[in-house]
């Protein structure tokens, strides 16, 4: 039997009460929507949502999918994201950054709805007729870790903490997949701003310093007059700074193959011959050095160490003010005399290497020694398969390996200094040559090297051509070496007659020697000091066409700064050194032995090959690299860039 039906009246009241309490629940949610201000909606495709500005409101953030980031800068936020709340507050102009989940490691499609709440400032919404009001941003400002100025006078500026990023499965980072807009340092009112506590941010071989700045439509504007619009982040904001790179430019899509975040905090090293910025005090004190070729060395080795991630001291003064570093680095050079135990010298030369090896026991810290090697003449050594290593400097060198897991720790000029070590029964020195070989930047020296020396050879197969030559003079000053000096000048002068030469001098005897053996065949206007540091120098360098010298620095000097040399060997040290880094050299013998005339008969007679020192020079690179951080340093960004090209 069916149940009584409802009178009419009765259904109908009840009809209408479901009508009203639906209406009533879509009005209630159409108003929360709606309430008081704005709706604001933000839909992103594909990716995941970038950092949304909410300026003087409190807001609350309903978010139906992973991976967002909220920047507050006045008023109260509650986020609201699958099933969790999470809320902050933060006082005005101070950028927060409000994580609504624990993981965001998906490409996803998010649906944002933002409902300001209240507002707490209604002049801070807008700025003038239609403008939109400013908003913190972070963005990048690269510069140099060493900085001239116009007086010549270097500043070196280093981060607290450096954001290293790299790519995974070996590809290559550029600076341009970095996710922050591109500020210009010449937009910071004082670049006193870059302070001891910089947080910076390297990719690929670029670095540069992370800062917050006040933007309107991407320009920089002042806060207010005298006041800087741009803030120094500190390295206190490095968790921030790691999130928002791990979501813009892995997860948000833009490197495909995923990112690894390296936080290198900055190292304090002590170097021995470090090569300090230059200061009017730095330059007094150089231009009484008896070597300027001794520039070069220090120059090469100081500057393969990443100036940003690195704070230098001089180990006198990092013991005498008592200062804890991280790591050792021994510069050194022809340290190592064969001299005859004997010998009136013998001493002093012993005590300077006992006073190394006390240094490296007093720091007592990892340690690396670049660059050292035998001082000896052809004549000082009859058999260089058994030549060894003093005891004192085989004592200097397993003090470092004490110091040291790398089985190399010690880089050495060339294979017979490497030789003396190993049958002295050290092991921890492989042949490198100088430090001097990393000073260019150029992604591949060889390849500029030997087409300039093609364009050489096809300038001086045209009559009448002239170059701009650079001289290397010899070093020789005893008696004895008299007819050698003689022979060596005479062939540099005969290649000189057809050519506008330039003699450079690295010792204060030099010129005086030149001078009394050529005579008027040499404008003294053309002999060139550079005793003041390797910046001058260089500049100088730029302009010459061609080098010939027979000092190895000389020759590095040209190298390095992309013009073709040639070297000859006037030593058993120079040799070991063009050998290591395989130089374009013409023998001492062939010197000797032969009349050469012009330049082309010696370009002729040169032993070359820039494939194979580009090669080389790779090699040393990456080596130099492993040792670097085998006491924790890590290596300049540009010279990474040529070993990962």
């Amino acid at each position: 039997m069916s149940p009584p039906l409802l009178p009419r009246s009765r259904w109908c009241k009840t009809y209408m009460v479901v009508i009203v309490s639906v209406l009533s629940i879509l009005a209630f949610q159409f108003m929360q929507s709606f309430r008081i201000l704005s709706n604001l909606h933000f839909q992103q495709q594909q990716q995941l949502i970038p950092d949304l500005p909410v300026q003087a409101a409190d807001a609350h953030i309903n978010i139906n999918k992973k991976g967002s980031s909220l920047n507050v800068l006045q008023g109260s936020v509650d986020i609201e994201a699958e099933g969790k709340e999470f809320s902050s507050s933060k006082d005005k102009d101070e950028v927060g950054d409000i994580r609504g989940l624990s993981s965001y490691d998906s490409t996803v499609v998010a649906d944002l709805n933002l409902n300001v709440m209240k507002q707490k400032n209604q002049d801070n919404l807008t700025q003038g007729a239609g403008k939109p009001s400013p908003l913190h941003k972070i963005m990048v400002a690269p510069f140099s870790a060493y900085k001239v100025d116009e007086a010549g006078d270097t500043k070196h500026r280093s981060c607290k903490k450096t954001i290293i990023v790299h790519g995974k499965e070996g590809s290559t980072m550029k600076w341009s997949d970095q996710p922050f807009d591109e500020l210009v340092m010449s937009d910071i009112p004082s670049d006193s701003e870059l302070n001891d506590d910089m947080l910076c941010l390297q990719v690929g071989s670029c670095v540069a310093a992370l800062v917050s700045g006040i933007h309107t439509n991407s320009s920089i504007q002042d806060e207010g007059e005298g006041a800087s619009s741009v803030i120094i982040l500190g390295s206190d904001e490095t968790d921030d700074i790691v999130h928002q790179l791990k979501r813009d430019m892995f997860e948000g899509g833009s490197v495909s193959v995923g990112i690894e975040v390296e936080i290198v905090e900055r190292k304090s090293i002590a170097i021995s011959q470090w090569y300090k910025p230059s200061t009017p005090a730095v330059r007094l004190a150089r231009s009484t050095n008896g070597n300027t070729g001794n520039f070069i060395w220090q120059f090469g080795a100081t500057r393969l160490i990443n100036p940003y991630t690195t704070k230098f001291l001089n180990p006198l003064d990092a013991r005498k003010e008592s200062v804890d570093v991280d790591a050792l680095v021994m510069a050194a050079a022809n340290a190592l005399h064969v001299a005859d135990p004997d010998g009136n010298d013998f001493p002093v030369k012993k005590d300077y290497v006992y006073g190394m090896s006390s240094l490296v026991k007093e720091i007592d810290k990892p340690t690396i020694m670049l660059g050292i090697g035998i001082q000896a003449k052809f004549s000082d050594i009859k058999d260089s398969k058994h030549i060894a290593l003093h005891e004192h400097q085989a004592h200097l060198m397993n003090e470092i390996a004490k110091r040291n897991t790398l089985e190399k720790s010690v880089s050495v000029r060339g294979e017979f200094t490497e030789t003396a070590c190993i049958n002295a029964g050290v092991h921890n020195c492989l042949s490198m040559g100088c430090p001097s070989l990393t000073i260019s930047r150029e992604h591949n020296l060889g390849q500029l090297l030997g087409s300039k020396w093609s364009a050489v050879e096809s300038k001086l197969a045209q009559d009448n051509s002239t170059l701009k030559m650079g001289i290397g003079l010899p070093n020789f000053s005893k008696h004895d070496d008299n007819m050698k000096y003689t022979k060596l000048v005479d062939l540099l002068l005969a290649i000189c007659e057809n050519h506008d030469c330039h003699f450079i001098v690295q010792a204060p005897f030099d010129k005086n020697l030149l001078l009394k053996h050529a005579g008027d065949k040499v404008d003294v206007k053309n002999v060139h000091h550079f005793t003041e540091g390797v910046e001058t120098w260089f500049q100088f360098m730029h302009q010459l066409d061609f080098v010939v010298s027979t000092r190895i620095h000389g020759g590095m000097a040209g190298i390095v700064n992309g013009i073709p040399s040639i070297i000859i060997p006037t030593d058993l040290r120079i040799l070991e050194l063009i050998n290591a880094m395989k130089l374009p050299y013409l023998s001492f013998e062939d010197v000797m032995a032969k009349n050469f005339e012009s330049l082309q008969a010696v370009m002729g007679a040169t032993k070359k090959d820039f494939i194979d020192f580009e090669q080389n020079r790779l090699n040393r690179l990456r080596e130099y690299k492993s040792m670097l951080e085998s006491v924790g340093l890590k290596m300049d960004p540009l010279l990474l860039d040529i070993i990962n090209k």
